[in-house]
């Protein structure tokens, strides 16, 4: 009875033996024609110029760590319309001026959209903004309310004395060191300022236990995620690999600091003995079309912190261009 126990176990187990090596196979197999499936699917679409590719990486490797230099480089020797592949995302590179009137004009709908990164996704609050939310009927209404609310020419006008007061303290701070200037700080620090004061109704620049006079460094780091590589954003399938180098956790820390600041200013807002501003900022400007019964869309509270990540840190180039 031992001897056939044994001889039954062990042909148990090589039948899950090969059962196991068939799965794997097949699975193997499936996969090696899929891939060659996709490949004569790409290859018979009539794709721009670009250069060869390298098996997994794409054209990365190609960019140098200069992208933009390596991508004016490519540009030149493939045309103003180029295809590379970005590890496994296909990329469709416009370098022309006209050739970006074509396609706004001609095929709007089709690049309306755009593919929202690792970090934009968490930051945005799930792409409830302007710049990440897929184009329709919501990205419309916030488009309307950041453009005629924050950027339109009447109200940039508006805010003009608020802006020469910063730019008035700022030349006082550099009239007045003893040591050396470094500019690009101070402007950083204006930028910041102008913003803050556009967008939430005043300036952090001090100091305090709710976080918001770390609001120009969190406000930092929140542009170095955005613009910073991220494996997930060439390999999707590799989002894992995040936990293990920190971004997951840093992302994580910059995304507890933004919300925690921005619950404190909508509270803010929202207290009813508050004095009545002299301007409308963008957080004003949100609450009211969220209680308006007319509104096209709704707008959550979830969605207006969205709105004010984005619009903060495109503020920035607004802000530089109207100073």
């Amino acid at each position: 009875m031992g001897i056939s126990s044994f001889q039954a176990s062990h042909s148990m187990v090589s039948q899950s033996l090969l059962l196991l090596l068939l799965v794997i196979f097949s699975a193997l197999l499936l996969f090696l024609l899929s891939t060659k499936q996709k490949r004569k699917s790409v290859a018979s679409r009539r794709l721009p110029p670009g250069p060869k590719k390298l098996p997994l990486i794409g054209n990365l490797h190609q960019l140098g760590s200069l992208p933009h230099v390596g991508l004016q480089r490519l540009s030149n020797e493939y045309g103003p319309l180029m295809y590379l592949k970005l590890g496994s995302v296909p990329t469709l590179v416009v370098s022309s001026a006209d050739m970006a009137r074509e396609i706004f004009r001609e095929h709007d709908l089709v690049f309306s959209s755009r593919p929202a990164p690792y970090a934009g996704k968490k930051l945005s609050y799930g792409c409830n903004d302007v710049v990440f939310a897929p184009y329709g009927e919501y990205w419309r209404e916030v488009r309307k309310i950041v453009i005629l609310e924050l950027l339109s020419e009447k109200r940039v006008q508006s805010f003009q004395e608020l802006r020469e007061e910063e730019v008035t303290l700022m030349l006082d701070v550099i009239t007045h060191s003893s040591g050396p200037v470094y500019l690009s700080e101070l402007t950083f620090f204006l930028s910041n300022n102008v913003i803050c004061r556009v967008a939430f109704g005043k300036k952090f620049d001090g100091g305090g236990d709710d976080g918001t006079g770390r609001f120009p460094d969190i406000l930092q780091e929140t542009q170095n995620l955005l613009g910073g590589f991220c494996i997930a954003d060439f390999f999707p399938w590799m989002g894992w690999f995040n936990k293990l180098n920190g971004l997951d956790a840093r992302l994580e820390k910059n995304f507890l600091e933004l919300d925690k600041i921005y619950d404190k200013v909508i509270e803010e807002h929202l207290d009813p003995e508050r004095p009545e501003p002299e301007h409308e900022d963008l957080v004003d400007v949100l609450i009211r079309v969220q209680k308006d019964p007319k509104r096209a869309v709704d707008l959550s509270i979830e969605k207006i912190k969205g709105v004010l990540t984005v619009s903060s840190l495109f503020g920035f180039h607004a802000c530089s261009i109207a100073l």
